[in-house]
C-alpha cells in the first residue's frame, strides 16, 4: 500500500513537472508578431480594401489625364494612349507605320512623329486635365505602380507590381531610360505608369527585348520641342548602316555607323564619302542609326552640325548643314494616294508606307522604293508628288518612275 501511494505521488510530481516545460508561465511566453500578409509588405502596409481605395481615387484622377487615340488596325480599331502633359500637347507611342483611325471625326492633330523612337505629340483639340510630375527620382526596389491603358472609352486604371528597376541606356536618348523587371502582370507597350500618389512616371516601351518605362521628364522635354506643324522634320543629307566588323576592319574603326550614301546637295569639297564612319555628331556619341536619326532630328533646319569621322583609320571633322524634308502623316481619305513618303534631297522620294487598298498599292508601290521622277519631272518632293495626284482629276494617271534595289520601272498612279 505504502509503495503505491509513493508511486502515484511520483508520478503526479512528473506530470506537474513536465507540464511546466510544455505549458510556460504567461509571464515567461515571448510575444511573436504575426507574419505581415504579402501586399502589406509589398504596397508599404496597404491592405486589399486600402489599395481598392488608392486606385478608385487614382482613377478619378488620372482618367481625366490620359486621352486614348484610336489606330486603324486589322481587322479592327485599337487603343493607344496619349499623356496630357501640357493644355495643347499629349504625348503616345505609336511606331511609323500604323496611322490614327478617324473615329466620329475626333481624331486629334498629329503634331510632330519622332519614328526613331516610334513617339507621337498630338493635340487634344479640347481642353482637359495634365499629368502631375514628380521631382523625385524613381525608387528602385519592389513597389506597386498604376497603370492606364486607353480604351474605346476611357482609360482603365489597374495596379501591377514591379519587382526590379534598373537604368538602361537605349542610343535612342540622351539619358537612360528604366528597365523593369520581374513584373506581376503584362506591361504593355504604350500604356501610361503613375506612382501610387498620382504622380506621371512614363510610357512603358521595348528596347532590345527588354521592357522599359520612358521618364516623363523627357517626355515632357520632347513634347515641348515639338514643332507647330507636321510637314517637316530635319535631316542630314547622308544616309549611314550599321558598321559590321568586316566594314569596321575596311575603315579602320571600331564603334559608329558607316556612311552608305552622300546627297548631291552636300557641296563639293566637304571631305565625307561612302565608307566613312560617323563616331559623333555635335559631340554625341553615335553607335547605332537610330542614334545618329535622333541626333539629326533634334536638330533645327539650316543649322551646322560637325560631324566626328574616321576614313580608314584617320580622322577628322566635317560641317553639315541640316536640311528640311518633307514629311505627311499617312492619308486619311480615299482620294489621297495612300503613301507616306521622305525627301532624299537630289534624288526624289522614298516610300516609307504604303496603305493596304490605297492607290499606291493599287499601282504597285512597296516600302524602300524611291520614286525618281514624276511625269516630266525629276527628283521629286513629297509635295510635289501630293500636289499632282490632288490635281488629278478621277481616272486620271499619274505617272511615276521609280527605283527599286538596282532596277528602274514606270508605275500609273491612278486616281479614283
Amino acid at each position: 500500500m505504502r509503495l503505491l501511494l509513493v508511486t502515484i505521488a511520483v508520478s503526479v510530481g512528473m506530470l506537474l513537472l513536465l507540464a511546466r516545460f510544455r505549458f510556460p508561465d504567461e509571464a515567461s511566453r515571448q510575444t511573436v508578431e504575426p507574419a505581415p500578409a504579402p501586399l502589406a509588405r509589398l504596397a508599404a502596409s496597404a491592405t486589399y480594401d486600402e489599395l481598392a481605395s488608392i486606385m478608385d481615387d487614382l482613377e478619378r484622377r488620372v482618367r481625366p489625364t490620359v486621352l486614348p487615340l484610336a489606330v486603324q488596325g486589322a481587322p479592327s480599331v485599337t487603343y493607344v494612349a496619349a499623356v496630357r502633359l501640357t493644355e495643347d500637347r499629349a504625348v503616345a507611342i505609336l511606331s511609323a507605320d500604323r496611322r490614327l483611325a478617324d473615329v466620329n471625326g475626333t481624331a486629334p492633330t498629329i503634331v510632330a512623329r519622332d519614328a526613331a523612337r516610334n513617339l507621337i505629340v498630338v493635340d487634344p483639340n479640347s481642353p482637359g486635365a495634365v499629368v502631375s510630375f514628380t521631382s523625385a527620382p524613381a525608387r528602385p526596389g519592389p513597389r506597386y505602380v498604376a497603370v492606364a491603358e486607353a480604351t474605346a472609352l476611357a482609360a482603365a486604371v489597374r495596379p501591377v507590381f514591379i519587382g526590379r528597376t534598373d537604368l538602361f541606356s537605349d542610343p535612342r536618348w540622351s539619358e537612360p531610360v528604366l528597365s523593369v523587371a520581374a513584373v506581376q502582370q503584362t506591361l504593355m507597350p504604350g500604356s501610361a505608369v503613375f506612382s501610387l500618389d498620382g504622380a506621371f512616371v512614363g510610357l512603358a516601351s521595348e528596347s532590345g527585348g527588354a521592357v522599359t518605362i520612358i521618364p516623363g521628364n523627357m517626355l515632357r522635354d520632347f513634347a515641348a520641342a515639338a514643332p507647330t506643324t507636321v510637314n517637316s522634320q530635319s535631316a542630314l543629307p547622308i544616309e549611314v548602316e550599321p558598321l559590321t566588323p568586316a566594314l569596321g576592319r575596311a575603315a579602320g574603326a571600331n564603334k559608329g555607323v558607316i556612311v552608305s550614301y552622300v546627297s548631291a546637295s552636300v557641296p563639293a569639297g566637304s571631305n565625307i564619302a561612302p565608307g566613312d564612319v560617323v563616331q559623333a555628331v555635335d559631340g554625341i556619341g553615335i553607335t547605332t542609326v537610330e542614334g545618329f536619326q535622333q541626333v539629326a532630328q533634334s536638330r533645327a533646319p539650316g543649322a551646322r552640325a560637325t560631324l566626328n569621322v574616321v576614313r580608314r583609320g584617320k580622322p577628322h571633322t566635317v560641317a553639315l548643314e541640316v536640311s528640311e524634308v518633307g514629311f505627311r502623316e499617312p492619308w486619311t481619305t480615299p482620294n489621297q494616294h495612300g503613301i507616306v513618303l521622305r525627301s532624299i534631297p537630289g534624288v526624289g522620294s522614298e516610300v516609307i508606307m504604303v496603305e493596304p487598298g490605297s492607290p499606291g498599292e493599287r499601282a504597285g508601290l512597296k516600302r524602300g522604293d524611291v520614286i525618281v521622277s514624276l511625269d516630266a519631272h525629276t527628283a521629286p518632293e513629297p509635295s510635289r508628288i501630293d500636289r499632282a495626284f490632288a490635281a488629278a482629276r478621277s481616272a486620271d494617271v499619274v505617272l511615276l518612275t521609280i527605283q527599286r534595289d538596282t532596277a528602274h520601272r514606270v508605275l500609273a498612279l491612278e486616281r479614283q
